[in-house]
This record gives C-alpha cells, structure tokens and sequence, in this order.
C-alpha cells in the first residue's frame, strides 16, 4: 500500500484532525437549532485520504492517537441582557509545528472580529465585539455593550500555515431587553413648547428613583414630577438647554460591566449635535428649489429616536428631512432633537437653533416720473424698482412693446418726450439665481388737443365710436328728408304760390308727425297715399 501509507507518514496530522472532526459531529452535534454550523476543516478530503481517516480511527480508537486540535467552548446557552456585557471563554490547541496566522469570531456564519499576524484586529458586523484573545491559544471575547441584535450562533475558527480549523459547535446566545433601560415619552397638549418629557423604567428594575440632570451633571429641581417609575419634566426646560443634552439617571445603578471605582457620575458629558443643511447646488435656497436638514452628532448610539421643531411646531422626521419645492413657509429655524436609551440612563440631546432662509423672486415695477401721461417735449423718467434689497450684483433689462432695448441701467430717461416714445413699458432685473420681470407699464403722449397712445385697443375704440356716431348723423338727416317728402302735394311738388285747403287742420310745426324711430307708415288706399295721423302709424 504505498500511496495509502504516503498519505499517513506525509499527513499524519490533518486526517486526525477530520477525524475528530467526524466524531465532533457525532458525539454532540450542532447545539444552537437555529443556527447549525459548518464543524471541522473547511478542506474536503479524497477517497485515498478518507482511506487513512478510517486507519487513524482505528488507531485513536485503541489509544495509538490523540486530538491536537480543538476549541473549548463554555456550555450552552449564555444569556445577557441589552446595555449589559457578556465574556464568552474560550480557548483552542492545535499541534506543534503549526503557526496561527489569523482568528476569527462569526455570528450566524458572518465574521463581527478577526486578528492576523499582519494587519491586526479588525471588526465586521459588530464593532462592540473586543477579542480578548491571542495568536497562541485563547480565544475569549467580550461583547460590551450587548444590543438586542447580538443573539445568534456563535463559531470560533482559526487558520494555520495549512489548514483552517472551527469549533465543533456552534456557541448560542440570548439577549433580552434590560428592566433598566431608560426609555422616554412625550405628553403634548399642542405646539411644540407644550406638554411634557419623561424618562421611565420597567417595574423589574431595582431603583430608588429616576432624575433628571442637566449639563453641568446638576439635578433638574424643577422638574414636573419625580418618582420610582417615571420623571417628567416640561417642554420649557428642555428648549432652553439648547445646545446641550438632558440626561435621565436611575439611582442606585451600578454598570457591572465597568471596573469598580469607574462609575460614570451624572456629569455633563454633552454629544455635540447640530443641523446641517444640503442643498442641490451652491448659493441660497430659492422658491421651489430642494435642501435636506441633516441631524448629526460626533457619535453614533444603538437606540436613538429623532424628533425635530421647525418655528415652534412639530416636524416629523428622523436623522434627517428632505424638504421638495421649498415654499417660503419652509424657511425658519430648525432644531432636531435625540433622544437616546441606555441602561440606567438615557439622554437627550438637543442642537442649536438653525435658521434657513427662503429666497423668493423679486417682485419690479416701472414707476414713471411724474407720471405715466405727458405731452410732447416734456421730460419722462422710468424707474426699475425691486421690492427688496437682498439681491445683488443685479442686470437691467428694458423692454418696450415687448421688443429688447439696448438699454441696461435701472432709470430709462426721456429729456423731451415724443408720440412715438409711447407704449408698453417692462423692466428685467437678472442676476445668477434668475431674473424677474415687471408688469407692463403704458405711457401715453398728449399731441396738441388729442392723445396719442400706441395701443390698438384703445385706437381700435375710439374709431368704431367716431364711426358710429357718424352713421347715426347720416340716419337722422335721412329721416329729415323723407318727411320732407311725405308733406308734398300729391301728384307733384308743392307749386309757387299754391295754397293749402284752408278747411284742413294747420300743422304747427314742420316736425309734428314725424314717426318715432322704429315706426312705418302704413298706406291708407290704393293710390299709395298715406296718413298722416300719428295714430295711423304701425308699430
């Protein structure tokens, strides 16, 4: 059998250590159910090399072999509770010769710490994961401090010049939520500066009351209310400790996690949190434009919960709010606050007042001076006026008729008015934010007795009104002429020195019988004469 005893004189020490991987698996099997591993070497081996596997069973089965490698690992299952801190003990063995190059720590199959012999400790998922260990044989590690997210399946490999090596089993263990942690509410009777904040614990947590301290680590006299359970304090408070944090203490806590004589104080330990505001390009924000309020603070805390006041209401939001087609009631002051649980104490942060200021358009106008009606020759004055002066580096712009002028001061002067000078006036004011442009102005020129105005509506007017009251001349002297003619004699004209009937009626007025507009004579025989009764008239 040569290449069968190749493989135990050249390898003796990897086939045992599969062998006890084999019997590892066996013998305990995974004890986390919710999270089997992956136990022994992660190389795979061929038939010949399972063929020495079986020779060496048999020689560790008759006490010819021994297990150089392993990993010790605490019995199952740990448990812990959040904010607190737990020490996993562990130690592993591998044979002489061998030289650790790397450890690593995995919770359910992804790696939170990892030591190499060239770069050092690192961390993945979990950088509250400390490995307490070494390079030769210990490999403790210490959570602090425990979040509920850390429970799972806990594995230790570790990897030599050639091979790599994890525990047999798998390490579970359980996180629940302390009795002790500090957890925070709000009462509100409307507006942002109403109502009240307290801080509370579960009834679980031994405690002889819970207080709030300010900055300067000073209990708060003046709170609402303090008790075992519950402290209150009044949303006035808390506004003038802007830019500073409140924090709410259980008293009596001892953080076992800490060595002794290391208890934090209630001391005015102050996050520095701030707003910041992102805008989609440099310069102001302008009417319509987008910017994104930003809560930020120089460290980073596992339960945090955000709440912001923009011009004393609430804003709702969380680390940050993305403000779209900005309006000129988004502009104001902004402060975010954060509060953030902890066992036996929590705080809460609160940022200075941050001001955003709302761009709007300016509104222009054209002011004439002295006034928008002139005769000819006379001086005319056109004034660009802006409504504010928070614009600068502005361009003018003039238009008249809605054609470009070669003009570009905000004064546009005339020193002798002329008819051709009137019409439409606007005003452009630019600059690099954009441009606003004024309402038309309509200057008028008086020409002798007449006015002239270049704008066809009211030309177009007056024309028609000239017009009709020259039809309405031509109609009257029309209807003069015809009843001239009615008062003829029949059969002709009126003879040189005939005499009318001097039996008939006289008329006393030429214009007596004349119909109202709108009446037709009607003929009375059928010689086509007509009457001229004004009752004969139809209608």
């Amino acid at each position: 059998m040569p290449v069968l005893m190749s493989r135990l004189t050249g390898k003796a020490r990897e086939p045992t250590a599969s062998l006890v991987t084999v019997l590892g698996e066996i013998g305990r099997g995974s004890q986390c159910l919710t999270q089997p591993q992956d136990q022994g070497p992660t190389s795979t081996f061929t038939l010949e090399e399972m063929e020495a596997l079986l020779l060496l069973a048999l020689s560790i089965l008759t006490g010819a072999g021994c297990q150089d490698w392993g990993v010790t690992l605490p019995v199952d299952p740990l448990a812990g509770w959040s904010g607190s801190c737990v020490t996993v003990p562990c130690s592993y063995t591998y044979p002489e010769g061998q030289l650790v190059r790397a450890v690593t720590w995995s919770r359910n199959k992804e790696r939170i710490v990892r030591l190499t012999a060239a770069a050092g400790q690192g961390y993945g998922k979990a950088e509250r994961a400390q490995f307490l260990g070494d390079l030769q044989h210990n490999c403790t590690l210490r959570l602090n401090p425990l979040a509920l997210g850390d429970g799972g399946a806990y594995s230790f490999e570790f990897q030599t010049q050639s091979q790599s090596w994890r525990s047999p089993r798998a390490l579970c263990l359980t996180v629940s939520e302390h009795p002790c942690r500090v957890n925070y509410g709000m009462a509100r009777t409307g507006g942002a500066l109403s109502g009240s904040l307290f801080c509370s614990i579960s009834e679980r947590c031994s405690s002889s009351g819970l207080h709030w301290y300010d900055r300067a680590g000073a209990r708060i006299l003046t709170e609402t209310a303090a008790g075992q359970r519950e402290s209150w304090l009044s949303m006035r408070i808390v506004w003038q400790h802007r830019g500073a944090a409140l924090e709410c203490r259980v008293r009596g806590y001892q953080n076992r996690c800490l060595p002794k004589g290391s208890q934090p104080p209630a001391t005015g330990w102050t996050p520095h949190l701030k707003v910041l505001v992102d805008t989609d390009g440099p310069g102001p924000i302008r009417e319509g434009d987008s910017f994104t309020l930003r809560c930020v603070e120089d460290s980073r805390s596992l339960d945090e919960f955000y709440f912001w006041i923009h011009n004393y209401e609430d804003l709702p939001g969380g680390p940050s709010v993305q403000i779209k087609g900005a309006t000129l009631s988004h502009g104001g002051n902004y402060t975010c606050m954060k509060w953030v649980s902890g066992t036996g104490r929590g705080y809460l942060a609160i940022s200075p007042t941050t001001y955003v200021a709302i761009l709007a358009p300016p509104v222009v106008h054209v002011v004439a001076t002295p006034g928008p009606h002139r005769s000819t020759g006379e001086p005319l004055s056109l004034m660009c006026q802006l409504d504010t002066s928070a614009y600068g580096g502005v361009g003018f712009s003039w238009y008249k008729d809605g054609e470009r002028l070669g003009w570009a001061q905000p004064e546009l002067a005339f020193l002798g008015v002329q008819v051709a000078d009137g019409g439409e006036y606007q005003c452009e004011v630019y600059n690099t934010l954009g441009k606003s442009t004024s309402l038309p102005l309509t200057i008028t020129v008086v020409y002798g007795s007449d006015w002239y105005q270049l704008s066809p509506g009211p030309m177009a007017g007056f024309g028609a009104g000239v017009l009709l009251l020259f039809l309405l001349s031509n109609l009257g002297v029309y209807c003069l002429a015809r009843r001239i003619h009615q008062r003829k004699e029949p059969g002709g004209s009126l003879q040189e020195g005939s005499r009318e009937d001097p039996s008939k009626p006289q008329r006393d007025s030429l214009y007596e019988e004349i119909p109202c507009a709108g009446e037709i004579p009607c003929p009375s025989d059928d010689n086509g004469d007509y009457y001229n009764s004004t009752k004969d008239y139809c209608n």
